[in-house]
């Protein structure tokens, strides 16, 4: 069994979580909670973050503790290098997953070539190699995105987050089976944020190279799409988020 802790909220089919970069599990996902009232949600905190294990992220690995985690007919969402650890965990495990919710994953790899992909690969990285300490890699990191933000203290779990996700494994490298994916019995949503409400900087840089991941897995997979008003890269926190997902988790249920 995996080791990986894991918060649980509410009774009834289970919705397997998954958080992203800078941050674990109840910090991603504290909007999802009045999702509670009809799901079970298992919030996990990936190797590294929270209180899971000590660990550096690796997409690979990840996959491998989120597969160990599943039950039969489990809803898996993941967030950004959640979602790239989400959709890797799916194809291990099939059988397990009733439905897939992808939310922007940085599995960039898939859209290699562009000049707006790799002008932001080349500013993630950056960041990566030029940080100092893992404070200065949050701010980085996030500049990268085309976000305005200043260094500011981290600790506790914000500080342990900072020092897994300097470390992490590029999401760039990742493979993505495509044709499994496509092949199995789950249905699949692929979401992002509007990017309504992010600077001008974000919406030059960021958002199309993220979107052209989004455009690829829904033709690929055949999935379905939602692009989210009120939202940037953490379309989570979109006001229209939660009932999204919920009519898509209704849909896929064996009476939808």
């Amino acid at each position: 069994m995996s080791d990986l802790h894991v918060t649980e909220w509410g009774d009834g089919d289970r919705i397997v979580l998954v958080h992203g970069s800078l941050g674990a599990g109840v910090e991603t996902w504290t909007a999802q909670r009045p999702l509670a009232s009809n799901y079970r949600l298992v919030v996990v905190d990936r190797r590294g973050f929270g209180d899971s294990p000590p660990g550096h992220g690796d997409f690979d690995r990840d996959a491998r503790d989120v597969a160990e985690l599943l039950e039969a007919g489990d809803h898996v969402v993941g967030h950004s290098y959640g979602a790239v650890v989400a959709l890797l965990a799916a194809a291990r495990r099939p059988q397990f997953v009733r439905s897939l919710t992808v939310i922007e994953p940085p599995a960039l790899g898939l859209v290699r070539g562009r000049p707006e992909v790799e002008e932001f690969i080349e500013r993630v990285d950056a960041a990566r190699r030029e940080a100092v300490d893992a404070p200065d890699y949050v701010v980085r990191f996030r500049r990268a995105f085309g976000a305005r933000v200043e260094r500011r203290v981290l600790a506790g779990r914000e500080l342990k987050a900072a020092n897994a996700s300097w470390q992490e494994r590029a999401p760039t490298e990742a493979t993505i089976p495509l044709a499994e994916l496509a092949a199995a019995p789950f249905r699949t949503l692929v979401v992002r944020g509007a990017w309504d409400v992010a600077s001008s900087d974000a919406q030059r840089i960021a958002r199309p190279a993220l979107h052209a991941v989004c455009d690829v897995l829904v033709e690929r997979l055949g999935a379905d799409a939602a692009t989210l008003p009120g939202a940037g890269h953490a379309a989570q926190l979109s006001p229209a988020f939660n009932e999204r997902l919920r009519a898509f988790l209704d849909a896929s249920s064996p009476s939808g």
